[in-house]
């Protein structure tokens, strides 16, 4: 499968701006893109418009949506919050 050029533009641009520091992460929108992927990847069109339904997602988007989670989840181990979730549920156990 041949991969627009844009993803891997799009993916080095964002790391750049990660390693800058100072980064946040954005749990909500790390889940929001996650779901779409899932959605994308399990629908029965095979990514073909001819057998779309409405509600489906254009499958031309799946590099973009690869990107986003890679790029939050990146700056969810770069910003110390994956560490902070990966000691209260193995240290501390969620209350």
């Amino acid at each position: 499968m041949n991969r627009p050029k844009f993803s891997e533009d799009g993916l080095d641009a964002m790391f750049s701006f990660l390693m800058m520091g100072h980064q946040k992460s954005n749990i909500p929108v790390l889940k929001e893109n996650c779901d779409i992927l899932r959605r994308m990847l399990t629908q029965k069109n095979a990514g073909q418009k001819g057998y779309a339904k409405k509600d489906d997602i254009d499958f031309n988007n799946v590099w973009t949506v690869c990107n986003i989670i890679v790029i939050e989840a990146m700056a969810l181990y770069l910003s110390g919050d994956l560490d902070l979730i990966e000691q209260r549920i193995f240290d501390g156990g969620a209350e």
